[in-house]
């Protein structure tokens, strides 16, 4: 199992990731007339391996779709609200941090 530390820091680190292919993209989108190239879409120029790490954190928890849900659904969490997701009974589930998300994964798949 993984510890909490490690899939914390994991998840923090593919949405520093993602944030960074984001930000560059729309700076240079934003200078596209001035680049000769048609060429900027820094995502090809990542070295991401995000789908795989995803699909391993999935293999570890036997997880089919929280995760996923969590990082692009969720936009790593930032989108999340008080009641986007319920047990049966109707109580919010507190997933607001990569903790919480750790901690609702051991728990419960």
């Amino acid at each position: 199992m993984i510890s909490k530390e490690q899939f914390v820091k994991i998840i923090n680190r593919l949405k520093d990731t993602n944030d960074f292919v984001e930000e560059t993209n729309s700076k240079a989108r934003e200078l596209q007339d001035a680049i000769e190239s048609d060429f900027y879409n820094t995502m090809s120029l990542s070295i991401s391996h995000e789908s795989i790490v995803v699909e391993l954190l999935e293999n570890m928890f036997n997880d089919r779709d929280y995760i996923s849900w969590w990082l692009y659904d969720l936009a790593y969490g930032r989108d999340y609200k008080d009641g986007c997701i319920q047990d049966e009974e109707g109580k919010i589930i507190d997933l607001s941090t990569p903790e919480k998300l750790y901690d609702f994964l051991v728990e419960n798949v």
